[in-house]
């Protein structure tokens, strides 16, 4: 083969490469990030409060919060959010308890860990706290991100 012939076969085999790279790289991804969630891009949990937590003591579990109503008022002071995940075992808190105003891990994995509506471990066997995340109330909308 002349060396004329062999860069010209060179060049046409990279841009066969290199047209083929870039349809593959185009393929699959999108900078489109879709649709924004209520309470913006970084909302863990967004509820109308005007039909959710409406009383002192009301709680929801969900997407890895807890959120309790812990006075009265649609402020963010009157909620607390927290992870839903014990911090001694990985498992999802059970429940708060209303009558002790402690967030329990009862079940399922059953050691018992219970937590204060500011994160801090009341009873062990969890000793680290619950990460707290930041609340904003806008009129009857609340978002926890």
């Amino acid at each position: 083969m002349e060396r004329r012939d062999f860069v010209s076969n060179i060049g046409l085999t990279l841009a066969l490469v290199c047209t083929a790279g870039l349809a593959a790289c185009s393929k699959g991804g999108s900078n489109d990030p879709g649709p924004t969630p209520p309470g913006g891009g970084n909302a863990k949990l967004t509820l109308n409060l005007g039909s959710d937590l409406t009383n002192v003591g009301d709680f929801r579990i969900s997407n890895g919060v807890i959120i309790i109503r812990t006075g009265s008022g649609n402020t963010a002071s009157a909620f607390t959010a927290l992870s839903s995940t014990c911090t001694h075992q990985g498992c999802t808190v059970a429940t708060f308890n209303n009558t002790s105003k402690l967030i329990e891990c009862n079940a399922p994995c059953g050691h018992g860990s219970r937590y204060t509506t500011t994160g801090a471990v009341n009873t062990g066997p969890a000793t680290a706290a619950l990460t707290a995340y930041t609340i904003k109330v806008d009129g009857n909308v609340l978002t926890v991100s």
